[in-house]
């Protein structure tokens, strides 16, 4: 009888704790302390640690998706966020890449570009357009006006992608400067103090919709949101791998009748040569913990995430082990 109950005892804790249980610990590359990729990576650490006990995803800095794709095509860090632009010129091995890297692999998406996450700002002092009859970016190119306007950092993607948005309209860096402009390079931060102290005139800021930082600009200054022509915002967004989308009329106090802008999504990308058993273990704990993800995660991911949109493709194929596993869950 004892010997029974020891027996039932042992089984019934092996099923609760299995004597081989999965555990992963990896380390998960973003960008600086503190923003909404850091609050990301709280997230799927909160997930995979739900799914496999034990398991630890741990959050390192970085200067970004431009530094993450070729840390983990370099196998430096087993997971990477990135931008579906930072994938586009990595891919094509644009500036800064001196050659295309192609064996990366997407694990799975954590936003899409309809979600807004990274739209372009394209916003001027309303005292300086009032002053020089600004009505749209057009009148800036046409009239040749010496503005002062910021966009990110260098070797950051929004930054190429500011650049590019006003060099299709006619504002090239040499043309602002032989307006006697100047195009000056700030992180988002900067830019905020930068049109407060009204050092600049105008930004060209990648950064999600309602964010705290553009309600600081606009409590500070009266912003005018500038519309990207539909051409330029789909070329821009063809270029970086995201798309055209939209600020509804009246969604911002400062843009009455809305706008087009260019958005891109963002994504975890794992190297080419993970094995498929951990892609598929990392992809099914995203997607059966996914209310867990959510929680723990940014706000704005708790409106936005959902299985499909976790599968939504990007410019390079999925990791052959989340791909299967998404197929198995009818997502793909």
């Amino acid at each position: 009888m004892k010997k029974a109950i020891l027996s039932a005892l042992v089984l019934g804790t092996l099923a609760v704790f299995p004597a081989h249980a999965q555990t992963y610990n990896l380390t998960l590359t973003g960008a600086s302390p503190g923003g909404l990729w850091s609050r990301i990576g709280a997230g799927v650490d909160a997930a995979i640690a739900k799914a496999y006990p034990g398991s630890t995803i741990t959050y390192q800095t970085s200067s970004g998706g431009l530094a993450n794709v070729p840390m983990v095509a370099a196998g430096k860090a087993p997971m990477g966020l990135a931008l579906d632009g930072d994938l586009a010129v990595a891919k094509a091995g644009l500036a800064p890449f001196k050659s295309p890297i192609t064996n990366v692999r997407v694990l799975f998406r954590v936003y899409t570009s309809e979600s807004r996450f990274q739209a372009t700002h394209l916003m001027v002092n309303k005292d300086f357009a009032d002053k020089h009859g600004i009505k749209s970016f057009a009148d800036i190119v046409n009239k040749k006006l010496p503005i002062r306007v910021a966009i990110n950092r260098r070797g950051n993607l929004d930054s190429d992608v500011g650049k590019m948005v006003m060099s299709e309209m006619g504002a090239t860096p040499k043309a602002i400067e032989s307006w006697g402009g100047q195009l000056v390079y700030a992180a988002s931060k900067e830019m905020v103090a930068l049109m407060l102290d009204r050092r600049i005139d105008a930004v060209a800021l990648g950064i999600a919709f309602g964010h705290p930082r553009i309600k600081e600009i606009a409590k500070g200054i009266t912003p005018v949101l500038l519309d990207i022509p539909q051409n330029v915002a789909q070329k821009v967004a063809n270029t970086y791998g995201g798309e055209s989308c939209k600020f509804k009329p009246g969604e911002y106090e400062f843009a009455p009748q809305g706008g087009t802008s260019v958005c891109v999504g963002g994504l975890i990308l794992v190297s080419d040569k993970m094995d498929n058993k951990t892609a598929y273990d990392l992809a099914k704990a995203m997607i059966t913990q996914i209310e867990t993800f959510k929680d723990k995660s940014h706000r704005l991911i708790k409106k936005t995430a959902t299985p499909k949109s976790m599968t939504t493709k990007s410019v390079v194929p999925f990791h052959p082990g989340a791909a299967k596993y998404y197929k198995e869950a009818g997502l793909m």
